[in-house]
């Protein structure tokens, strides 16, 4: 986070706060809190694994005839299992397995320069590709279709990279959010955002996670039962572990309070919440096209947050294609079942979008949609040293203030000390040029 918006997040320095009778009481109650947050969660949860097709990405050649300006991302979205085991005083354990192929997404990844308005029909200033430093790109053209060929969406995000080293080989590593523009099939007329969390590559293109929340009143896109049995593809991603986790208010006596820049006019707010264990899984194969299943479990921490996005005036009408934005400073502390901290990890979500959102049955009730991204910068305890990006997609009520948010950090973890095996009698197939073969093996 940048020294402007440390200040900024933190309130110090500036004149006296308003009085707090000045300001709407974003805690208080529209409807029941608890029936916001039984609102909030009418939505299917989407996770997928990016690995690049077959025919990979294509580079854009730059204006000038130097370098490139962007790619032609072409991806090949995979069924990706994901939990977390609740925390012992020995550490943590996550479990992630990559399955059978669900979808298939293209788009126009174009590099755009810092402040860039980005619109669906804006022509990007000619900027090159340059690894070596953090840029902005923008998501045009985005199609996603599931494998039946009827479902699927148009979306519209954006996007940074991230210069990385893990050990002595540099890494290019992305994160991105975007929303739903228009679906088709079974996602016609939902509103969604999705939240990119991988490496990016001139040669290859993207690799990692995809997720995508989709508002899903009627459950067309989501069920409470089994899914098929997963069909487990060999993980591409040596040395990486995901880590999935999901936030909430302890209840409605948790409240949220106003931040205050330097000027003491309102900069954001600061929140606190629990963190719960999650499991995540997607499939789409058979009659019921894609379908998604997501189980909370135990309070497994908690979490604080400063929220630089003032509500009073958000700068943007909060439309798909012209979003709220928004920076965040997360700091999540993992617990023991009997409260011993184990550690926490630090994430500075520099870039975010925040989308207007309707609750079906709540008519006058305010609510929003929230992608957002950035680095771990700081950690400590049995974290010490941890490396890589935090993705959050989350919707929030506002009066009263009910969260329902699911982060993904994607972290380096070369020796696996957060990573469990994933459970062995699954079958893994092995695809090459001339054959393919299928057997049964433990996959960590």
């Amino acid at each position: 986070m940048s020294d402007q918006t440390s200040r900024q997040a933190s309130g110090s320095g500036g004149s006296a706060a308003p009085p707090a009778a000045a300001l709407p009481d974003i805690n208080a109650e529209t409807y029941p809190f608890d029936t916001v947050v039984q609102l909030l969660d009418q939505a299917a949860f989407l996770s997928m694994f990016s690995i690049p097709a077959r025919d990979r990405s294509i580079a854009i050649p730059s204006r000038t005839g130097e370098g490139i300006a962007g790619l032609r991302i072409k991806e090949q979205l995979h069924r990706f299992s994901l939990s977390m085991e609740p925390p012992s005083r020995s550490g943590i354990t996550t479990h992630h397995a990559i399955g059978e192929q669900l979808a298939h997404w293209e788009h126009r990844w174009m590099f755009a320069p810092d402040g860039f308005p980005a619109l669906p029909g804006r022509d990007v200033p000619g900027t090159a590709f340059d690894p070596s430093r953090s840029q902005r790109f923008v998501m045009f053209d985005s199609v996603c279709t599931f494998e039946n060929g009827r479902d699927g969406f148009h979306g519209f995000g954006t996007g940074r990279t991230y210069p990385m080293h893990v050990g002595s080989q540099p890494q290019l590593y992305a994160a991105a959010v975007g929303s739903i523009l228009e679906g088709f099939g079974k996602f016609k007329g939902h509103e969604g955002t999705y939240t990119y969390c991988g490496s990016l590559s001139q040669q290859e293109g993207f690799t990692g996670s995809v997720f995508c929340r989709v508002v899903d009143p009627q459950s067309e896109l989501r069920t409470e039962s089994s899914l098929p049995s997963m069909e487990v593809w060999p993980n591409p991603e040596t040395g990486i572990t995901y880590l999935a986790f999901r936030g909430q208010k302890k209840d409605r006596t948790q409240k949220t309070a106003y931040n205050f820049g330097p000027n003491g006019q309102v900069t954001g707010l600061n929140v606190h919440q629990q963190l719960r264990q999650v499991q995540i899984d997607t499939a789409a194969r058979g009659r019921g096209g894609p379908r998604s299943v997501m189980d909370v479990g135990p309070v497994i921490g908690s979490m604080s947050a400063r929220i630089l996005f003032n509500l009073l005036n958000p700068g943007a009408p909060g439309t798909a294609l012209s979003p709220i934005p928004f920076q965040s400073y997360n700091e999540y502390t993992f617990l023991t079942p009997d409260g011993r901290a184990l550690g926490t990890i630090v994430a500075d979500g520099g870039e975010g979008r925040t989308f207007n959102l309707q609750l079906v049955g709540a008519p006058g009730q305010q609510a929003l949609r929230f992608g957002g991204f950035g680095p771990i910068v700081k950690s400590s305890g049995i974290f010490e040293g941890m490396e890589g990006l935090m993705v959050d997609n989350s919707v929030v009520g506002v009066a009263p203030h009910a969260l329902s948010t699911l982060y993904i950090l994607r972290v380096n973890d070369p020796d696996g000390k957060y990573r469990g095996a994933f459970n062995s009698g699954h079958r893994v197939r092995v695809s090459g040029p001339d054959k393919t073969v299928t057997y049964n093996v433990e996959i960590d």
